[in-house]
């Protein structure tokens, strides 16, 4: 909206409510998206990143800006990505005199990330949870650094805990290390949310557990383990392993061969893959994409 001077003038909240209406609240329903409404858990969230004048933010499903307001006023420059035409549209209103946000109109999966470092920090729906970590961390060699997602807090425990692991947490945990940062109250959302919410933080370890290279092989070795026959470590990792190497490794990362895959903790995990890598020979080897093999003799 201009002025007569030709300025931008910022909509006011009564006029944001009167677009709030039955459609509008059924449709952010169906995309499962819970609006964050309290400013104060906002501004704990923002406080919980960390983030400051050198970084760049990138905020997922900005929807109308509680989180983006709180970024603005603290981070060097913020990317709003708003799939609602309808929101996109507020949010450029709202922050046009703030040189320092950006906002794109864009679908959350189909968005065009910074190729320089950034910091991420998102109410999302619920339900994109696992599609949004895939395009977020699926690529350890790129950014993010760090991410901060409000998910289902059940999402967030299974991913920070040591064991029992998952064939899902294995993908991404050498390379970034989960915690379940603070539970979020459900009167925090509009609508609330029929389940615990969490803000659940996964940064970039350094040095990772496991070389970004070998990825898709150490991706082979734990679903080997996880999809294979058997229901013990033991069994399942007799095809890449001798008798006398589990034996060895068992008693070396202190863990029992009956134990089901799910009890060894990722680094237990990186320590059998380096092993594997360094003393048994290729042929034994999981299947992986031909390219990392290559990258292995290399």
């Amino acid at each position: 909206m201009q002025r007569r001077d030709g300025r931008h003038t910022k909509p006011d909240a009564g006029r944001g409510k009167e677009k709030w209406g039955d459609d509008r609240r059924r449709s952010r329903r169906e995309l499962g998206q819970n609006f964050l409404k309290d400013r104060r858990i906002a501004r704990r969230i923002v406080a919980e990143s960390g983030v400051g004048r050198d970084n760049l933010v990138v905020e997922l499903g900005a929807g109308g800006g509680m989180l983006t307001r709180q970024l603005a006023r603290v981070a060097g420059r913020v990317v709003a990505v708003e799939y609602d035409p309808y929101w996109a549209l507020r949010l450029r209103e709202r922050f046009s005199d703030d040189g320092n946000v950006l906002v794109v109109h864009e679908d959350a999966l189909k968005a065009e990330f910074p190729e320089e470092p950034f910091t991420l920090v998102a109410n999302i729906p619920f339900c994109t949870t696992t599609s949004i970590l895939h395009r977020l961390l699926d690529d350890p060699t790129t950014p993010p650094e760090s991410v901060y997602l409000v998910v289902q807090k059940q999402v967030a425990l299974k991913h920070a805990r040591e064991k029992p692991t998952t064939l899902k947490t294995l993908h991404w945990s050498p390379w970034y290390r989960f915690s379940a940062s603070m539970e979020l109250p459900a009167d925090a959302f509009h609508p609330k949310p029929q389940v615990a919410a969490c803000l659940m933080v996964a940064a970039k370890r350094g040095p990772p557990l496991v070389q970004p290279c070998h990825r898709h092989l150490f991706l082979g070795l734990v679903r080997q383990a996880f999809e294979g026959h058997g229901n013990s470590v033991g069994r399942v990792l007799r095809p890449t392993f001798t008798r006398t190497q589990l034996r060895r490794l068992a008693k070396d990362n202190r863990f029992s061969l009956d134990l089901p895959p799910s009890m060894l903790t990722v680094r237990q995990w990186a320590s059998l893959f380096d092993f594997m890598v360094r003393l048994v020979p290729q042929g034994r080897w999981p299947h992986a994409k031909r390219r990392t093999r290559r990258e292995i003799r290399g």
